[in-house]
């Protein structure tokens, strides 16, 4: 028995493994399902009792019997017209023997006469099977199966009798109508049933992407090998029922790379709806999206303006759910770094790559001052607390570490602390919030080591300030993945990907990767690229985003009016308010300062995607008032956004706390 399940599962670990690694068409995807079969036993004998069971029957011979038969089946393609197709199942079924015979037999009265009498043998089996089948696909629908049948025996039965037929008033010696009754185990029955078995099956699609299928079956099994040892009785099948089988979503999702992916959807030509075999055509369009959410048209022009920027530092390190790790995005340095590592060279670098060097900033900051201290506050989500009591320590320490051993920071000067959710926690009731709360905070004595980052560079502005995207597909049906490519020169410079539903619309904010566009003239292109359940790619066609440039150089030469546009991004909004911390106060002052009689001053509230759509909208247009009302400047400069366009990407807890943010943007015209 031990040796028959352990042969079964190295047969179904053996398909598995030929499954193709990247596959186009549904027939060529595995797929696993079960299946019902009523069976017709014919059992073809010639023998008069079982061993060592009396019986006066003087042959049983062939008869017909029913049972049936259910299981799993695995089936694994190996091109497009053969597939190897591995079905476990149990079963259950019965050879009903009887057999009449005429003889005188011994009156009670003590006369002989003429008496008819019946034999009776009904055996019943139940039996595990694996049954590997070849398959040829006539067409796509309609497949041919060629295989064998190896089945063992679990139990083995038989009731017997003899009953006296007539004549009426009679009986046998015992006093009785009856004799050899008799139940128990069949002696000597084979425990290995083996045979070869052939069919064919029609596949019926229950879904549009042929993803279901319900198949009709036929088989028949051919089995040479006796029932009994010793006895002629061999027993063939014939079986008829229904399989359902499906191909299991998302089977190729993560064999590609965003990379990978691309350059295979490149070598394809993107189908029409007359293509044959293609369960749907996929398109994508785009629009321009001004600052303020209204469209435009999709030609990119790019204007360079000298600018002062400054980027505040989020003092939070985020942690993976029950790790004290510190993530991987956030920069460490190696030794011989450190000593030319300098916070003026943060020039042309947005908030995010900034804030990802923030332990580096702070390590250099707290050489140059070594007065100054720092406390490491660790938390825990609210679950994590319960399960891992020191995990919020552990966290801290981990901060801690790098910044003595990288930055030689005197460990005297690093305060930990621990808690549970933080001071001012996110939303325990949602997903991101509790990522958002799993965090060491950093807080200083000393303003300067916290202090936001600044620099003069050059500022790209890009009009229209965002793109957005329609992706679709015709028919539209269920699928297992969409990407959308956006590229320069075929070099990947953004993605956007998700599961089953392709979204009406995707925003891109393009300043996200201007460190990435080309300077001067050029172009963009975006392509989408959908992957139904089976496996299939199938590509839109690729359309262009034509880009111009003007730098500062041509307008000096031209002599044309310019302008510097000071940039100041104010965090730390707490969850779900408006309300100015000490920190972006202090921010709001050195604006103040620097604001000129010429200068014109637009104040952008924005929010992360954590609640509904009307009501972000609302609070980045109060945190915009506030801040607007602070510098003195008047309501009408102030505008809010919500979360179209997000600054960054929110699917990072430091993505979404830099998007809570108030943007002022000071423009000075230059003589």
């Amino acid at each position: 028995m031990m040796r028959f399940l352990l042969a079964a599962l190295f047969v179904c670990t053996f398909a598995q493994q030929l499954e193709a690694q990247v596959q186009t068409d549904p027939l060529l995807r595995p797929r696993i399902g079960l299946f019902g079969n009523y069976a017709i036993g014919l059992h073809s004998a010639s023998f008069s009792s079982l061993p060592t069971v009396p019986n006066c029957c003087p042959e049983f011979s062939g008869v017909t019997g029913t049972g049936w038969f259910a299981g799993l089946t695995y089936i694994s393609p190996f091109n497009a017209t053969t597939q190897i197709a591995i079905r476990l199942h149990y079963g259950q079924y019965q050879a009903p023997f009887s057999a009449t015979e005429n003889k005188t037999i011994m009156m009670s009265d003590g006369t002989t006469g003429p008496a008819t009498i019946r034999h009776d043998l009904t055996a019943s089996f139940k039996q595990i099977s694996i049954e590997p089948l070849f398959g040829y696909h006539v067409n796509p629908e309609f497949t041919l199966h060629g295989g064998f049948t190896a089945g063992y025996l679990l139990g083995a039965t038989f009731d017997q009798a003899e009953v006296l037929v007539s004549p009426s008033n009679a009986t046998f010696s015992n006093d009785q109508r009856q004799r050899n009754v008799v139940s128990g185990d069949i002696p000597k029955a084979s425990q290995l049933a083996l045979g070869v078995t052939v069919g064919a099956s029609y596949d019926i699609p229950l879904n549009a992407d042929k993803t279901v299928l319900l198949s009709p079956e036929v088989l028949f099994t051919f089995s040479p090998m006796p029932v009994v040892s010793g006895l002629s009785w061999n027993t063939h099948q014939i079986r008829a029922g229904l399989a359902l089988s499906f191909i299991p979503p998302d089977v190729v999702d993560d064999s590609l790379s965003d990379a990978e992916l691309y350059d295979f959807a490149r070598t394809i030509t993107p189908p029409t709806k007359n293509t044959p075999g293609i369960p749907f055509t996929s398109a994508v369009s785009a629009t321009g999206l001004t600052e303020d959410g209204r469209t435009t048209g999709t030609s990119i022009r790019i204007e360079e303006f000298a600018s002062r920027r400054v980027r505040p530092i989020l003092p939070y390190v985020f942690f993976d759910e029950n790790s004290s790790d510190v993530p991987v995005r956030y920069r460490r340095l190696r030794d011989e770094q450190t000593e030319a590592f300098a916070v003026e060279n943060f020039y042309n670098l947005d908030a995010m790559h900034t804030y990802y060097h923030l332990l580096n900033i702070i390590g250099k900051r707290m050489q140059q001052d070594p007065s100054a201290s720092i406390t490491l506050t660790g938390c825990t989500d609210g679950t994590e607390a319960s399960r891992n009591t020191g995990i919020a320590t552990s966290r801290a320490a981990a901060v801690k570490s790098y910044l003595v051993g990288m930055w030689d920071v005197d460990p005297s000067h690093v305060n930990i602390e621990t808690r549970g959710l933080p001071d001012k926690p996110s939303n325990e009731a949602d997903v991101d919030g509790r990522a958002e709360n799993r965090r060491v905070e950093i807080s200083s004595s000393s303003p300067a080591i916290l202090a936001p980052v600044e620099s003069r560079d050059t500022m790209r502005v890009f009009q229209p300030a965002g793109i957005r995207f329609q992706p679709s597909i015709d028919p539209r049906i269920p699928i297992a993945t969409w990407t959308l490519f956006v590229t320069n020169n075929d070099r990947i410079i953004k993605t956007f990907h998700d599961g089953n539903p392709i979204p009406p619309s995707v925003d891109w904010r393009i300043e996200e990767q201007s460190a990435y566009i080309p300077h001067g003239s050029g172009e963009l292109k975006y392509l989408l690229v959908v992957r139904d359940s089976s496996g299939m790619v199938i590509p839109s066609q690729s359309s262009k985003l034509p880009i111009s440039e003007v730098t500062i150089d041509s307008k000096r030469s031209s002599g044309s009016t310019d302008k510097t546009i000071d940039r100041y991004s104010l965090i730390l909004f707490a969850f779900d308010k408006a309300d100015l911390s000490p920190a972006n106060q202090s921010v709001v002052n050195d604006v103040k300062e620097r604001i000129q009689p010429t200068s014109q001053v637009r104040v952008v509230g924005y929010t992360d995607r954590t609640g509904s759509e009307d009501y972000n909208q609302r609070l980045s247009e109060q945190r915009a008032r506030t801040v607007a009302k602070a510098l003195g400047v008047g309501e009408a400069s102030a505008s809010g956004l919500g979360e179209r366009l997000p600054l960054y990407n929110n699917d990072t807890p430091e993505g979404r706390f830099y998007s809570r943010t108030v943007e002022v943007l000071v423009e000075t015209p230059q003589r």
